[in-house]
């Protein structure tokens, strides 16, 4: 046992020299690290932010803590190569430093960051990272594909696009704006149709698609071919049929008593039943737009179920008025043109094509003189139909205006 007893003491006595000999190191060690005084760290940059800022050039935002000791910023890159030093005058608030690194290879950057005293006490290092972007990058850019160009009912220009590509943030317009001032527009990159309401007609657009390499980059990149241009089309819109109605004048036909009435003629239903008038040729009817437009042209559709044939009109007049004459003469009236329905095959009666077909159910299109006088009333004369029958049918009538 009191072998036992003394191998125990002889361990603890060695352990505790072991002990104290360490101590005593260490010590040393602490007194010659502070000699010469505690050491000092400067604060570190709060946050960095690096980004593309064009062709092989890099932006850093360096934004500084509280440390009012703070004199400058020394950025290294390149695995320490390359450096630069930012003198830093300090405000009352947190200052940031904005430095561009240029001539950079295209590729992924490393960034250290350190602040100094007036004593050149260096802070904890701050790393940032980020990639410059060069010609191959541009290389692969490519603008939005413009898939269509169309005009809706109330004149506006509609613009359709495809997809966005990967990285594209928007497409940018430029176009005359309808009181002649140019107007720029970015269609987000969710966006596939975009609707212009305040262009000016038969007007060039220019548009290009601007793009980032990722999120971090403080500037937008654009296609190496540029922008694109196209001519918009004049503006022109439809008349709105809810403001249509019958002018009844003494001399104008009636309906035929077949169920077609003459409010058939701006019902959007381009299906029979239509307008049928009396069994009277010529005959004619007045239209009352509600407000004086003056055309740019003009649509007639021919009932589906006659087409070319029977009562379908043939030949017809269009004439214009703002004050009709209340008997019904013609005095009033102001010609505007003289029209004929044209059979695309040309073949006889009764024999339609699927050309013919497609071309009649379209509604056929007439044109109205440039320079045309606006007019509030419209009137019909009916010559010919296509069957030679005793009374005339319409399907449906739509009218057009480049007015605003």
């Amino acid at each position: 046992m009191k072998d036992i007893r003394l191998f125990i003491f002889l361990g603890t006595l060695a352990i505790t020299a072991f002990i104290m000999s360490c101590t005593k190191t260490k010590g040393d060690a602490y007194r010659k690290f502070m000699e010469g005084g505690e050491i000092t760290y400067p604060g570190r940059a709060d946050t960095v932010l690096v980004g593309a800022a064009g062709l092989n050039t890099l932006q850093l935002y360096v934004i500084l803590g509280n440390d009012p000791l703070v004199t400058r910023v020394k950025i290294l890159w390149n695995n320490n190569n390359d450096s630069v030093d930012i003198p830093v005058k300090r405000t009352a608030g947190r200052d940031t430093i904005i430095q561009m690194i240029t001539n950079l290879n295209e590729g992924d950057y490393n960034f250290i960051i350190y602040t100094y005293d007036k004593e050149s006490h260096r802070s904890v290092m701050v790393n940032a990272f980020g990639a410059a972007v060069g010609e191959s990058y541009v290389s692969t850019l490519v603008n939005r594909n413009l898939q269509s160009v169309t005009q809706n009912v109330d004149g506006n220009v509609v613009l359709n696009w495809a997809a966005a590509a990967t990285g594209e943030q928007g497409v940018e317009l430029n176009y005359i704006g309808y009181d002649g001032k140019t107007c720029t527009r970015i269609v987000p990159a969710t966006e596939t149709q975009t609707v212009l309401t305040d262009y000016k007609g038969a007007s060039t657009l220019s548009y290009i698609s601007r793009c980032k390499p990722d999120t971090s980059s403080f500037v937008f990149f654009y296609p190496k071919e540029g922008a694109l241009t196209i001519t918009l089309p004049q503006f022109e819109r439809q008349l709105p049929k809810s403001g249509f109605s019958v002018l009844e004048l003494p001399t104008d036909v009636k309906d035929g008593g077949y169920l077609w009435f003459i409010n058939y003629l701006w019902d959007d239903n381009y299906n029979p039943p239509g307008f049928a008038t009396q069994s009277i040729i010529p005959c004619w009817f007045t239209i009352d737009c509600a407000k004086a437009a003056a055309l740019s042209r003009f649509k007639v559709w021919q009932a589906n179920d006659r087409l070319y044939v029977g009562e379908s009109v043939k030949t017809f007049e269009l004439y214009g008025s703002n004050q009709p004459a209340a008997d019904g003469s013609w005095g009033s009236w102001t010609k505007i043109g003289s029209y004929e329905s044209v059979k695309p095959s040309g073949l006889p009666v009764g024999q339609n094509s699927d050309d013919d077909v497609a071309y009649a159910k379209a509604g056929e299109e007439f044109s109205v003189p440039a320079g045309t006088a606006p007019f509030r009333y419209y009137r019909f004369k009916l010559l010919t139909n296509w069957g030679n029958a005793g009374f005339m049918t319409i399907e449906e009538i739509t009218f057009y205006t480049h007015d605003k």
